[in-house]
């Protein structure tokens, strides 16, 4: 029945049941299961929804701005904070991230990072969904 709906406006039934990011989701570095003594890995965030990807290295500089920026409809930004502190203002809500933090936000929110008194640096990627 989905695939019948799906086609009848043209889409797929991945794209019907694809959630948008109505909020950031953040992952705490410490939150994270990383014991003192051994090798872990963690997986951050998955998903399939992506057919292109664009990948950044970001510096920012001692209360500095980014620009004001939005990557259109379906698309999601991802960021890790590499070094520093910097705060993800996504809609006009602030969302205070730490080194190690992650986040993810519907790259078509209206959004930028900020710094206060250190340098910080991020690696940004966002994809957007296949054509």
């Amino acid at each position: 029945m989905l695939v019948r709906i799906a086609d009848a406006l043209g889409t797929s039934c991945t794209d019907l049941l694809r959630q948008p990011l109505l909020r950031p989701e953040i992952v705490r570095v410490a939150s994270l299961d990383e014991p003192e003594d051994e090798t872990s890995v963690n997986l951050l965030f998955s998903g399939h929804e992506h057919g292109r990807i664009e990948i950044y290295r970001t510096r920012l500089h001692p209360h500095a701005q980014s620009q004001v920026s939005s990557h259109g409809a379906d698309s999601v930004e991802y960021v890790l904070v590499m070094s520093g502190q910097v705060t993800l203002v996504v809609n006009d809500v602030p969302h205070l991230l730490e080194a190690g933090d992650t986040a993810r936000f519907s790259g078509l929110s209206s959004h930028y990072y900020t710094t206060e008194d250190s340098p910080a640096v991020t690696h940004t990627i966002v994809g957007y969904p296949r054509d």
